[in-house]
């Protein structure tokens, strides 16, 4: 291990990028494909290590921090609740555990008398929302058919990864249109235009290739990728900036940490999500 971290420092930016983004892909896609247990588990890790880059984040904040081990408890605990649900190991009814975990905690907190109560749980309460809830549903949407089906998640994460390829490559060498310098002084108006063609051109292929789902929600897919998932991206940098980081976390040498892998699907998976589940109950 620490020969590969030695190996990995000694290269470029984008040859760390390519090795690491090539190693994340196929433990993604291969956990998926091996079932619902192995992308399960998986996504369990990124969730714990998502959350606690959300809390690390304000760990120099000593006016403001998070409760760390009910935090890191109550978001694990609400992962594995959608993903035994998902899989139906318990039955849903086992969600109201959750109101009764707040609950204590919230009387915990009333124990203390501490004047920075609310916000300190209100950051506790971030985390979950933030990057829990969004991760966890990463078990709903193979099953968004009634069954375990990979393919959709799998079209999922290549629609967003060809989103920030086509961002990547069509910013670096064309953009010169700022898209938000204020918060991420990268981003170009070009490299949104080139990773949203090559986003919609990669839903359709996967509609050519599978037919799992029907072209539409292939291409709300992406829409979906291409706005909220962009949005995600902003909203992440606008964290970081605020806290004067530059990655959050180094679990991805190239990448940074969980939070700057998976920024785009925090909010681009639950929007797509909630259109399906809609479209779909009418």
């Amino acid at each position: 291990m620490l020969k590969f971290a030695h190996l990995m420092s000694t290269l470029s930016n984008l040859a760390q990028r390519s090795i690491v983004g090539f190693i994340f892909a196929v433990a993604v896609i291969g956990c998926a494909l091996a079932g619902p247990l192995a992308n399960g588990m998986l996504f369990l890790f990124f969730a714990a290590v998502g959350l606690y880059e959300v809390y690390d984040l304000l760990k120099h904040q000593q006016s403001n921090a998070p409760r760390w081990f009910k935090g890191m408890s109550v978001g694990v605990i609400l992962y594995m609740l959608v993903f035994l649900v998902q899989t139906q190991s318990i039955e849903p009814l086992w969600f109201w555990i959750l109101p009764l975990l707040i609950a204590i905690i919230f009387v915990a907190e009333l124990i203390k008398l501490d004047h920075l109560t609310l916000s300190n749980l209100a950051i506790t309460i971030f985390g979950w929302i933030y990057v829990v809830m969004p991760l966890s549903l990463v078990n709903v949407l193979p099953t968004i058919q009634g069954i375990y089906d990979p393919i959709p998640l799998i079209g999922f994460f290549l629609v967003l990864w060809a989103n920030d390829t086509g961002a990547y490559f069509v910013g670096k060498y064309f953009g010169k249109r700022k898209l938000y310098p204020e918060v991420s002084p990268n981003k170009t108006w070009e490299g949104l235009a080139g990773g949203s063609i090559v986003a919609i051109a990669s839903a359709v292929g996967l509609f050519k290739l599978t037919h799992t789902l029907y072209m539409q929600d292939w291409v709300v897919m992406a829409f979906c990728v291409v706005t909220f998932g962009n949005l995600g991206d902003l909203f992440e940098s606008h964290l970081k900036r605020n806290f004067g980081v530059k990655d959050s976390g180094h679990i991805m040498p190239g990448h940074g940490g969980v939070m700057d892998r998976f920024d785009g699907l925090f909010l681009a998976l639950p929007v797509f999500l909630a259109y399906y589940k809609i479209f779909y109950s009418l």
